[in-house]
């Protein structure tokens, strides 16, 4: 019998996660999108059966979400030489976010719930290019292509479990109105408990490592602070 470390060429070989970056990165992007998806999923339902606004300004409503995303995202590229910070605020900042939009109700004013949307965009815009560029640098050149599969992985994880997060809390109160607060609230801690971890694992040394049946690196560029 041959064991899952013994193929030429796995489709995914788990050693690639001793490196911390990369295990730093993958739970950051995650992170990032649990807490986009849990917003994603009650934004519109709160804009059209709480406040009552029709389909295209609801639409209209959002606008701020594409905005901090476009805004940010312009900043980050400059500061990729740093990439610890900015990951930490950006993921900081959409936590925080939520936690302000938990307190959104019928009488909320808009102008104060767009302001929350563009701190949880803001965030996203400035950690996402940082952690897309630590999962696939974190790999050597010719595993590139095993970088980007991870990074999408990691989303599309934290994506539907922030959607299952933000309905299973919703489902526990008797309307949607008791139970915004809630679940973005549940949604907010998450984010920040993550955040502080993959913070604390992104300083972490990424060493050449070898694959001891086969020869190979797996591993080829040091970390930077």
């Amino acid at each position: 019998m041959t064991g899952p470390y013994d193929a030429e060429h796995p489709v995914l070989d788990p050693r690639v996660f001793r490196s911390p970056r990369l295990r730093a990165a993958s739970l950051g992007m995650a992170t990032g999108f649990f807490g986009l998806f849990a917003l994603f999923y009650v934004n519109s339902q709160y804009l059209q059966g709480v406040k009552g606004y029709g389909p295209a300004l609801t639409g209209v409503a959002i606008v701020p979400l594409i905005v901090g995303m476009a805004l940010t995202q312009r900043l980050a590229t400059r500061w990729t030489s740093y990439p610890r910070p900015v990951i930490g605020t950006g993921l900081a900042l959409i936590g925080l976010g939520l936690l302000g939009a938990s307190t959104a109700d019928a009488g909320t004013p808009y102008p104060v719930y767009a302001c929350w949307l563009l701190v949880i965009s803001a965030g996203a815009g400035l950690s996402m290019p940082a952690l897309t560029l630590g999962v696939v640098t974190s790999l050597p050149a010719h595993q590139a292509g095993l970088g980007s599969g991870l990074g999408t992985s990691a989303r599309e994880i934290g994506a539907a479990l922030g959607v299952a997060t933000a309905g299973t809390v919703l489902a526990a109160h008797p309307d949607f109105a008791h139970g915004l607060g809630p679940a973005l609230r549940t949604a907010a801690l998450l984010v920040l408990a993550a955040t502080a971890a993959v913070v604390a694992g992104y300083g972490g040394a990424t060493t050449t490592r070898t694959i001891a049946s086969s020869g190979k690196r797996v591993l080829s560029r040091s970390a930077r602070p």
